[in-house]
């Protein structure tokens, strides 16, 4: 019997997308009409007194403008002004996925490239404290093949410095015809690295799949593009029909992509209940539930690591909350702010992050991310000579005692800092906070120890040691966290 249904989601919303910055220049994008207006207006109220005092503002600004092209010693245009103050209202928000466009045709073009195909490298990428950073690069692309990391800071394109450059400014010129060779040069752990590619087509959405031994079927989603969702039933369907009696989903570097998509698939996996949820201001605006017509009905394993960002860990979250996965891997990148791209009147155009997104049970993505049931870090992500310094540095965690809920000391502190190495969302305050009961009860698990959240002897020698394998790459690059997922599986 075909597990599954041809079926269009309840709820879903037209032009959902979120994807975390790829080198298209596009991030992710929103569209919810019960609150933007015909034409892409804002539907918004404000009262008389706020009203009154942009006024003012606004006849402010005017003698500003007015002011600095009579007296700037150089000729500038009232237009050239106009831009910049629009710019600088939406700068002022220190939001490093909002932005002013001054046509029409560039908040289109984005759009564009998010849709279809463009010509580059296949990055995506961020700001991270006004640098570019990659959060990963797309598979079987030219910038993955020729060795682009997560983390990697881009310094230079074509000897460009770009240190100074917007991300999407850097984007554009990574961006280019098809064919064509660019340089991109990148600080990674203290070495300068460049690496010389040949720009391709890149087609975002990638869904593959195989089976593998046990009767497990296995799915690689590489990014959520307008039909990957109808690409994963139709691999699921031929992975049932082979015979797969469980699922290794695996969204590992999986950048985003359309949140339509991504909803989709959870709907395909879930029986029942929402999946994400959309906030603004502290209150939800909307919400993509499933249409409870998911027939699959098979154990299902999820691989992320931190290059999984936005729509995938719209799903991460979905899956997680609703039980119909167990997540292994790292924590997630945190991406969880969605964009509208709005055409104003005056040919301007804007990208704006106008929601959060949660996921079912109402947790938060983003800065925070989706933690995995099992953390587990593969070998070949590993820069073992910079981790090794950052262990040495640790506190040591010789006091005799077992700290427990609301307890304080270096073995707190020196357990933090070894959780967070490994992966585990934890803050270094040296206090038995909520989080780091959680994430000891999640290692004990992991270990086979009993788990009750009580950093014991046991637990900090296990703890010290998986650090130490952690960090001396002992798994001679093997893919443990696929490794992981077979052994649960089965």
């Amino acid at each position: 019997m075909d597990p599954y249904k041809t079926r269009k989601l309840a709820k879903i919303i037209a032009i959902i997308i979120a994807v975390a910055m790829i080198v298209t220049s596009f991030s992710f994008i929103l569209f919810l009409p019960s609150v933007i207006g015909l034409e892409g207006s804002v539907v918004y109220a404000a009262g008389n007194e706020d009203e009154e005092d942009l006024d003012q503002q606004l006849k402010n600004l005017k003698q500003y403008i007015e002011f600095i092209q009579r007296n700037y010693k150089d000729d500038v245009t009232l237009k050239e002004l106009a831009n910049g103050a629009f710019e600088g209202v939406v700068n002022s928000l220190n939001d490093p996925y909002s932005v002013y466009y001054e046509t029409t045709e560039e908040g289109n073009d984005f759009i564009e490239a998010v849709s279809g195909e463009f010509s580059g490298v296949g990055l995506s990428v961020e700001d991270y404290n006004g640098q570019c950073r990659v959060i990963s690069p797309i598979a079987d692309t030219p910038a993955d093949k020729a060795g682009i990391k997560s983390g990697d800071i881009i310094v230079k394109i074509n000897q460009v410095d770009v240190s100074k450059k917007t991300v999407d400014e850097a984007v554009a010129l990574m961006r280019g015809e098809e064919g064509t060779k660019v340089t991109v040069t990148v600080k990674r752990a203290g070495q300068t690295l460049s690496f010389t590619m040949t720009r391709e087509k890149i087609k975002t959405a990638s869904v593959q799949y195989e089976m593998k031994e046990d009767k497990v079927g296995y799915i690689k989603i590489a990014s959520f593009d307008n039909d990957s969702d109808v690409e994963f039933r139709k691999a699921c369907i031929a992975l049932v029909n082979k015979g797969a009696e469980s699922l290794i989903i695996d969204i590992r570097n999986n950048p985003g992509g359309l949140i339509s998509t991504a909803a989709e698939i959870a709907n395909q996996l879930i029986k029942k209940g929402p999946i994400v949820h959309f906030e603004q201001k502290g209150k939800i605006l909307e919400t993509i539930s499933t249409d409870g017509t998911a027939t699959l009905d098979l154990p299902v394993v999820l691989l992320v690591n931190q290059g999984s960002a936005s729509s995938s860990e719209i799903l991460a979250g979905a899956l997680q909350d609703s039980k119909a996965a167990t997540l292994v891997g790292t924590t997630t990148f945190g991406k969880g702010v969605s964009q509208q791209v709005v055409n104003f009147s005056n040919g301007t155009s804007m990208k704006l992050s106008m929601y959060y997104f949660l996921t079912p049970n109402k947790r938060k993505i983003d800065h925070v991310g989706i933690v995995p049931e099992y953390t587990v870090q593969n070998s070949k992500d590993i820069d073992i000579e910079a981790l090794t310094e950052k262990y040495l540095s640790f506190a040591p965690m010789s006091e005799k005692v077992k700290p427990k809920a609301g307890d304080t000391g270096l073995n707190v502190y020196g357990a933090q800092q070894r959780l967070n190495l490994m992966g585990y969302s934890v803050k270094t305050s040296g206090t038995m906070d909520v989080q780091t009961v959680a994430a000891v009860k999640q290692f004990q698990k992991e270990k086979k120890l009993y788990p009750y959240g009580i950093l014991d002897y046991t637990t900090m020698n296990l703890l010290d040691k998986a650090v130490t394998e952690y960090i001396t790459g002992t798994t001679d690059g093997k893919d443990l966290q696929l490794e992981k997922a077979l052994e649960l599986v089965n």
